[in-house]
């Protein structure tokens, strides 16, 4: 079996947020694949395979298969450039477990640039006062900290509850071990802090024991939310930042499309680099 280290969001190796790959191998067994994501301790690992001109990938946590995320994607498609491209600029096609997402690649001298249609946002819900003051608790957010905007659950593949505050992000925390029942009462999966004035943000595993560097799954609900609150404008490109607080600051290049009456697709890109390869036996 091979595998193969990237670093993505970034385009120096050994910055961004590290990604394992799987492919070249037989069958294997879901079981194998929640192990082998163990074994590699990142925070996320894809395993693709290709039959004929068509590829699949599944992706996993240490905890968990996921049926989206974002940042196993982008370094997939550094890999499918790596492997199968053949001009500087390529767009890929990935089934996952329950959509079909849209790749694009540029190759340029050490790295790559890749990009995903994460496609039609969806508002899940906007909370209340009430319901919101609950995750403030959570997470130890002030009343000096926390924007006048509301808490929202948006997703673009996975549902995000977007908690906007203005400042003191390198305070956030979480003091709980149940956030993932007082998501799920919201039909949200995980939570993400943003700074709605320095667009950077933070999100940790549902036990708040393992901080994620850079969530390309995040950015796009992040960057809906932005749009939808008129903070940046429909079809300009900016950047959330993220990584900061573990020493390894990552740039996740975010546009929404479409109008204020139905944003149509948010793309999110960034920057890969490889690292290795390696081979398992």
């Amino acid at each position: 079996m091979k595998c193969k280290l990237v670093d993505v969001f970034a385009k120096e190796k050994l910055s961004g947020n590290g990604l394992t790959i799987f492919y070249d191998f037989d069958d294997i067994s879901t079981e194998k694949m929640q192990l082998l994501t163990q074994e590699m301790r990142q925070f996320e690992s894809i395993f693709v395979s290709k039959n004929s001109n068509e590829f699949s990938a599944r992706i996993f946590t240490v905890e968990e298969e996921l049926d989206f995320a974002g940042h196993p994607l982008i370094g997939l498609a550094a890999h499918l450039h790596e492997e199968y491209g053949q001009d500087e600029s390529h767009t890929w096609q990935v089934k996952l477990n329950t959509k079909t997402v849209t790749l694009k690649t540029n190759k340029l001298d050490n790295y790559f640039e890749a990009a995903m249609e994460q496609g039609k946002p969806e508002f899940i819900k906007t909370l209340t006062s009430t319901e919101s003051q609950v995750f403030l608790d959570a997470f130890i957010i002030t009343r000096d900290q926390i924007s006048c905007l509301p808490l929202e659950v948006i997703s673009t593949g996975l549902s995000y509850l977007i908690i906007p505050i203005v400042s003191g992000i390198e305070q956030v925390k979480l003091n709980i071990n149940n956030l993932e029942s007082l998501l799920a009462k919201h039909k949200a999966k995980f939570a993400y802090i943003l700074d709605v004035k320095t667009f950077e943000g933070r999100t940790w595993d549902n036990l708040g024991k393992v901080e994620d560097i850079a969530t390309g799954s995040a950015a796009g609900p992040a960057g809906t939310y932005l749009c939808k609150y008129n903070i940046v404008n429909l079809g300009e490109n900016f950047v959330i930042k993220q990584g900061h607080f573990l020493g390894r600051p990552s740039e996740i290049k975010v546009c929404v499309e479409g109008d204020k009456a139905a944003f149509s697709n948010v793309s999110v890109s960034g920057q890969v680099c490889k690292v290795a390869d390696i081979y398992f036996t």
